[in-house]
């Protein structure tokens, strides 16, 4: 007897009828879904891109795979490319062969800024930390800077949301003796459907979330169809977090963004305490991409520091070490200035 298996139309996932809700259910990602969503999502396309056989062909042919001895990083790129360093750890990588077709993306957005422009921003951002080491912008710092491609999947959702709320009106007035205040109670409610186009996440468990995070945004309008010329010159991190995987924070910010959307929509109430909120996401569709980005990762006195500049609009964030003795210092001359200052307040006192 044949059987059919229900997919979920936001991870992939097998989804099963519960008796209970009469909804159907993923096991995996636990998204919900109508018997009518289900029948429509099920004549709807696939919701990953499949590059043709020619594409799947070319990446196969030009990219090698290198793997890191030390932290077990794997570094794409191109034929022409020798990796001579891991850009997490900064040791040597070995050659480990050609890469599946799977790795490819569908779109990828050019590096605009160059090795020089971040090496100058770099300079200028640690200019303005008063803590930095002296040390710690000089040129051996400053060669790990390394163009990245880092993979992102970009998720396109549709969701249904609804935000139920008790609503006040409170208003206050003085008859004779008396002052009176009058309290309205409202039931209030909002729903809709709201669409989201290139949700993002990071793909890589070797970058910090935050870090990327901080680097955003990028200018979708500037994509282009994902082709090996653009890797010249750089490296591509391959991505190691499924999309199955981030699904979880893509869903944690679409429904902060869509409960913030229908609460703003409640005006003209003293106040708003919400009673309901619930956000389903009803289909995504995925994209994997490249995005262009500066990356750093340096040791200083046992201690690992990350540097990262958006490769497209040149926004930058990352961590940096502290000068103890600069500390110090500070604190020193606070004390002294601070005791200067109660000492003439205490010398005009006593005068």
């Amino acid at each position: 007897m044949d059987t059919v298996q229900m997919k979920c139309p936001n991870c992939g996932g097998s989804v099963v009828f519960d008796p209970k809700t009469q909804m159907h259910v993923c096991e995996y990602c636990q998204s919900e879904f109508t018997s009518e969503e289900m029948q429509q999502n099920a004549g709807a396309e696939d919701s990953v891109f499949v590059p043709s056989s020619e594409e799947q062909a070319e990446f196969n042919d030009h990219t090698n795979l290198y793997i890191c001895d030390s932290c077990g990083a794997e570094i794409i790129a191109d034929e022409n490319t020798a990796a001579t360093f891991c850009y997490y750890c900064h040791s040597p990588v070995t050659l480990k062969g050609r890469l599946s077709g799977e790795c490819r993306p569908e779109m990828i957005i050019p590096f605009k800024h160059t090795r020089d422009q971040a090496m100058l921003n770099y300079k200028e951002w640690c200019k303005k930390k008063w803590f930095l080491p002296r040390d710690y912008t000089s040129f051996s710092t400053l060669e790990k800077i390394t163009g990245i491609y880092v993979p992102f999947w970009l998720a396109d959702c549709k969701v249904d949301a609804r935000y139920d709320a008790d609503a006040k009106i409170v208003t206050s007035y003085t008859s004779g003796d008396y002052n009176i205040t009058r309290t309205k109670h409202f039931k209030v409610r909002r729903a809709a459907r709201i669409e989201y186009d290139g949700v993002p996440a990071d793909g890589s468990k070797k970058i910090e979330d935050a870090l990327m995070d901080a680097i955003e945004p990028f200018d979708y309008t500037k994509f282009e169809p994902f082709s090996m010329s653009y890797l010249s010159g750089f490296f591509a991190d391959k991505y190691d977090v499924s999309k199955e995987e981030v699904l979880p924070n893509i869903k944690n910010r679409i429904s902060t963004s869509a409960e913030t959307i229908l609460r703003d929509s409640i005006v003209g109430y003293t106040s708003v305490i919400p009673e309901f909120k619930n956000v389903r996401l009803i289909r995504t569709n995925w994209h994997y991409t490249m995005l262009p980005v500066w990356f750093m990762n340096y040791k200083y006195k046992g201690k690992d520091y990350e540097f990262a500049m958006n490769g497209q609009t040149g926004k930058i964030e990352g961590y940096l070490p502290v000068s103890v003795p600069k500390v110090i210092a500070l604190a020193a001359g606070l004390f002294v200035a601070v005791g200067a200052i109660v000492g003439a307040i205490a010398g005009g006192f006593f005068a």
